[in-house]
């Protein structure tokens, strides 16, 4: 049965649905969550997994993420994002006590621009140790005008949320222009990852065809080239023959 190629017009019909389980399909984090991919499984409970990572920050490098399939952390359930953090938890914990580091950084690349390669969401918790030169954070300047702006902007969506005082008519309006432009960027995310997959499908595709191509090509030249050889040794022997014939 040949597969039908999607398309990016074919991406942008599909519902958010169809495009989770495109990926699902192609997300090598749910097989190693269902068992189809072997990895170093460190601990595992019904709803999340931690194995240790084949590409390590540092020894003890361990990656904690949801069985099920979701793309970026606001997409996972609260009940969900609380069973691993409190995984999270417990590897920091292990760690400090098995391999007496000094301490250990926990974080989450969330979408594309953060550096987020996989298209399913983790936490990474690896080992510290002074002076190693593993994470070393930029410094960015903001005078206090930049920091009011920036908390004036960030405020009316934090209490829309969690709920305080109440919200004037335009920091709602404000937090819900905020919340739809969030919604927008999560899709495109999505979207930009799936298309990116199926690229590096389509490349693997070709490259494998390509290769294939080339050794039955090598092999028809090794074919000809040893008839060739055979008809020269012939061509040389009946010259010897008449000879001395």
């Amino acid at each position: 049965m040949v597969e039908k190629e999607i398309s990016e017009e074919d991406l942008k019909n599909m519902s958010a649905e169809e495009i989770a389980e495109l990926q699902k399909q192609n997300c090598i984090f749910c097989k190693i969550a269902e068992k189809q991919i072997p990895a170093k499984i460190v601990h595992e409970d019904s709803d999340c997994i931690c194995i240790l990572d084949i590409n390590p920050a540092s020894e003890g490098h361990i990656l904690v993420f949801p069985k099920k399939h979701y793309m970026i952390m606001p997409h996972v359930p609260e009940d969900i994002l609380d069973k691993m953090f409190k995984n999270v938890e417990l590897m920091s914990h292990t760690l400090l006590k098995t391999l007496q580091c000094r301490g250990t950084t926990v974080f989450v690349a969330n979408g594309v621009a953060a550096g987020q390669r996989a298209p399913h969401v983790l936490i990474h918790v690896f080992p510290r140790r002074e002076n190693d030169g593993l994470v070393q954070l930029p410094k960015y300047e903001m005078n206090n005008e930049q920091i009011s702006k920036l908390k004036s902007m960030l405020k009316p969506y934090i209490t829309q949320v969690f709920g305080g005082k109440k919200s004037t008519v335009n920091n709602i309006k404000e937090a819900e222009f905020i919340e739809k432009k969030n919604e927008k960027m999560e899709e495109d995310i999505v979207n930009e990852e799936v298309v990116k997959e199926l690229q590096n499908d389509e490349i693997e595709k070709k490259k494998l065809k390509k290769d294939s191509k080339k050794k039955s090509d090598d092999k028809g030249n090794s074919t000809k080239n040893t008839k060739e050889k055979n008809q020269e040794k012939k061509v040389d022997l009946d010259d010897i023959t008449r000879l001395f014939g």
